[in-house]
């Protein structure tokens, strides 16, 4: 496959690439915004997460079989092709961590601007409708509901 630098390699992570490209390009206008960036930032993290973890699982397979010089034993190449995989097991975990944070920044954004706004609404909305009679669910009766002299009667 070759692109148009000349280059003949493989692209990789073309689908990663894509989804940076689309977190880039996400202007900050409305909540809407705030929850596909957050959706985003997940998967992105969720994809490196996967791919990180893959090659230190892969890296430690192929470094434990190194048969070097004769002083390196084969469980000693296993302990250190190990220590060489969690490195890249730590990356894995701070791109888990990447994609955990923008979930949590939407949360936040709904905890804190949200949730107070839809409250305040539901509080005016309480107490405009006190001041005007008209159809509600889950009131109790009032005396004047019905015919004339039927109020409180069982039906």
């Amino acid at each position: 496959m070759s692109d148009d630098t000349g280059s003949s390699e493989v692209k990789v992570g073309s689908d990663l690439h894509k989804m940076i490209q689309q977190l880039e390009k996400i202007e900050f206008k409305t909540d809407r915004d705030l929850y596909n960036y957050a959706k985003l930032l997940r998967a992105i993290g969720f994809e490196l997460y996967t791919r990180v973890a893959f090659d230190a699982d892969m890296i430690t397979a192929i470094l434990s079989q190194y048969k070097g010089k004769w002083y390196t034993f084969g469980l000693q190449s296993k302990i250190r092709a190990k220590l060489v995989g969690a490195h890249l097991k730590a990356g894995a975990s701070a791109a888990k961590v990447l994609g955990l944070a923008g979930v949590k920044m939407y949360a936040s954004f709904v905890k804190h601007f949200i949730r107070p706004e839809q409250e305040a609404e539901a509080e005016a909305r309480k107490g405009k409708g006190s001041k005007k009679p008209g159809f509600s669910i889950g009131d109790k009766p009032s005396d004047t509901a019905g015919k004339p002299g039927e109020a409180g009667r069982a039906a």
